[in-house]
This record gives C-alpha cells, structure tokens and sequence, in this order.
C-alpha cells in the first residue's frame, strides 16, 4: 500500500496554529532556564567580593550593579517606611519592608530592604514595626529586578503618608519622590540587608524564583507536547498507520 496524504482543514488549521506557538514555549522556557543559570554564577561569584561603598558604585547600572556588596555607614531615616504588598512566603501573606537609610560616606540615601514580616490575611492593618535608631554600619546587597514588576495597580505617589503601603518599591518614579520629600538623592537600586544583619527581618530571599531545572523540565513538556501533536497529525491526515499495518501483516 502506498503512503498518501488526506489533509482535513480543520485539523491542519490547528496543528499550524498550535504546533510553532508549542515550540516556541520550548525554546522560551530554555532561554530562562540560561538567564536563570547566569543570574545564579553572578550571584555566586559576587559573594565571593569584599563590600565596596556606595559611592563607589555610582553611574553604574543594570548587571554592573546586580547583586553587588556595600558597606554603609550611617543611619535610617526616622519616619519613611514602606510596606511592600502581596509578598507570600510559604503560603504566608505578608510584606517586605523598607527603610531610606542616609549613607554618611557618599552623601546619598539608599533605600533598604530589610526583609520580610507576615502581614494581616484579611488585609485591614499594617503589621506594626520599629526603624533602627542611631548611627550604624549596614551590609547589603544590591537587587537589580530582572524586568518589570507585575502591578495590581499604580502606586499614587502624591501625598505618601508613612507608613506607607506600595505595590512596587523599585521604580524611578518612588526614588523621585523621595528625593524630593527628603532633599537627598536617592541611590538607583534597592539594597537588601543580608541575611545575617541584626537590623532586618527574614532576609533570606531565593536568587531566582524559578530554578533551571524546572524550566528545563517545562521546555520538555512543551517539545513533548508538540511531538505528540505532529505524531497526531501525520496520523490523522494520512494512511501512514494502515501502510505500518499492512506491512507487518506481509512480514
């Protein structure tokens, strides 16, 4: 029996649809998996690097930045406090927490990361919470997000009253803001405590959210998933099964 094709549209119309967005989730999901391998060596060989000032890092940006180690000398803003929303942590709602800390040694302000506190679930109050007086030396590391923070809503940036709840505390437009309420620049990434400091609270964020591995093991589904729809295809829209059938039965 010769092999022939009988194409059926609307199996061929989904199989073109579906079959390349298919393989395109394979390939995406393997390109993060790399990008979350190199974020993890960087963090890595970073921690490895003694703490340099904040001044020192001035001008830089994006991976010149990224997860690098400061030693700061100064003290915490007596009244700014942020509560960052809807932070899980292991099924936990809770909020991260943010103080402007005034470095003494490079004249700027820093706003500081200190970590994580559960919050209330039903989400009426504020957990209540102390800033750290007095002159001090901090230790921290810089956080560059790797892309655009996924916003409920926009933060109204108007009339802040401390504390006060955001959905983002990484932006340009917050660092604005309170330079401008406090008349001193503010450094142009956040800073996290790290996780042995005596001044923050549950400081022991993962470098990425997702490891490589699991993204490796999504691109197989996907490629797998796109395997079976092409197997399926070929089946349904040619005589292929009864000429393997007919050749076994000659055998």
């Amino acid at each position: 029996m010769n092999f022939r094709w009988d194409l059926e549209w609307k199996t061929t119309a989904f199989t073109v649809l579906l079959l390349p967005a298919l393989i395109w989730l394979g390939f995406w999901q393997l390109e993060q998996a790399d990008e979350k391998a190199k974020l993890a060596e960087r963090f890595l060989q970073q921690s490895l690097i003694e703490p340099v000032s904040l001044s020192s890092l001035r001008g830089l940006s994006g991976d010149d930045l990224r997860f690098r180690r400061v030693q700061l000398a100064g003290r915490f803003d007596d009244v700014v406090m942020l509560y960052l929303d809807n932070q899980v942590r292991n099924g936990r709602y809770g909020h991260d927490i943010y103080n402007l800390f005034y470095d003494r040694a490079s004249g700027l302000a820093a706003l500081v990361n200190r970590g994580w506190i559960a919050g209330d679930p039903a989400r009426q109050n504020l957990p209540k919470t102390t800033i750290p007086q007095g002159e001090l030396a901090l230790s921290a590391t810089v956080y560059v997000p790797p892309g655009d923070p996924y916003l409920l809503r926009e933060d109204d940036l108007s009339s802040l009253v401390w504390p006060a709840l955001v959905q983002s505390a990484n932006t340009e437009a917050l660092r604005n803001k309170l330079a401008e309420l406090t008349g001193t620049a503010v450094f142009g990434a956040e800073l996290r405590v790290e996780e042995a400091s005596p001044y923050g609270f549950r400081a022991d964020w993962p470098v990425v959210n997702v490891s490589p591995h699991k993204h490796q093991g999504y691109a197989v589904q996907w490629f797998t998933m796109a395997f079976a729809l092409a197997l399926l295809f070929v089946f349904r829209s040619s005589n292929l099964l009864q000429v393997v059938r007919g050749g076994n039965q000659k055998s």
